[in-house]
């Protein structure tokens, strides 16, 4: 006799049918289609050899072979349930999670990550999303948020004020400044960040504040993301605002560079969140030490 296990597969599926008495509730439990429980059944009864299941006035009932299996797998399953519960508990403990967006995650948070790890003891995961609301679904340990440092039920702690100027890349930065007073030249590409609430600085108030009527005749493209704006700039694609502290690395590196030297401010900026007394315990004097460069 061969002294193989039959596949995880067919005894899950026996598992939920088991327990539902139904290969259709099992199917949904499983988020599979009807059919593969029916094949994963008889798979497991072709390798077994005998039959777990039989139709009795439309029902499905277990043999007395289904029964002994399933006290079994159900102890075994039941058993690796918890270990792995347990497990991932421990690992939720061993990480800790930051929740921002894909822009400043990306190009100014992921940098920072190495010296996060060794101050704060653990693994450090950054989880980004475009929308607010979302972020604050997250079950995150902190997050990095734009606003004017009121959330309910948050502590706030402010990382840099709202900054921005035009940025793009190196070489199209060149061409723009080349092409100045010249009527051929073909119109620089603005990038907008699509802003339906009106919480950021856009190309109409920075021109507004700046007086910088340079690109007002410009062609315009708009994404919903600060992230991919970024990246767009940096390929050559057009010129984007960008929040300078957001973009501190890329301008020292050469990714990118300014388009002007004006710059238009707020009372927004970038926030950390904590919940309430989290600035006060070890990880968040820690975290509030990398981010804040005071420490």
């Amino acid at each position: 006799m061969a002294n193989t296990l039959p596949t995880l597969k067919g005894l899950r599926a026996f598992e939920e049918a088991y327990v539902s008495g139904s290969y259709t509730v099992a199917a949904k439990r499983l988020n599979v289609q009807q059919p593969a429980i029916s094949y994963q059944i008889k798979r497991l009864e072709e390798d077994l050899g005998i039959a777990l299941f039989i139709k009795e006035s439309g029902r499905l009932v277990a043999t007395p072979a289904a029964n002994e299996l399933y006290d079994t797998i159900s102890k075994s399953f039941d058993a690796i349930r918890k270990t792995s519960d347990k497990l991932r508990a421990v690992a939720a403990e061993s990480t800790f999670t930051i929740a921002t967006y894909a822009g400043i995650g990306t190009y100014w948070l992921a940098s920072k990550l190495p010296e996060l790890t060794l101050r704060l003891g653990v693994a450090v995961k950054i989880v980004t999303l475009v929308k607010d609301a979302d972020l604050l679904r997250e079950h995150a340990d902190c997050l990095i948020l734009f606003g004017r440092g009121q959330w309910a039920g948050f502590d706030a702690r402010l990382l840099m004020p709202e900054q921005v100027c035009p940025v793009t890349a190196p070489d199209l930065a060149d061409r723009v400044h080349s092409a100045q007073g010249d009527p051929d030249a073909a119109p620089l590409t603005i990038i907008e960040q699509e802003d339906p609430e009106t919480r950021w600085i856009g190309w109409e108030e920075w021109q507004s504040q700046t007086g910088d009527k340079s690109f007002a005749g410009s062609n315009r493209l708009a994404v919903n993301d600060h992230g991919l704006a970024l990246h767009m700039a940096m390929t050559g694609a057009g010129a984007t605002l960008a929040w300078l502290g957001v973009v501190e690395d890329l301008l020292s590196s050469g990714s990118l560079v300014t388009l002007s030297d004006k710059i238009a401010t707020s009372d927004a900026g970038y926030w950390m969140l904590g919940r309430p007394g989290f600035f006060d315990t070890d990880p968040g004097h820690a975290l509030a030490s990398v981010l804040t460069g005071n420490g």
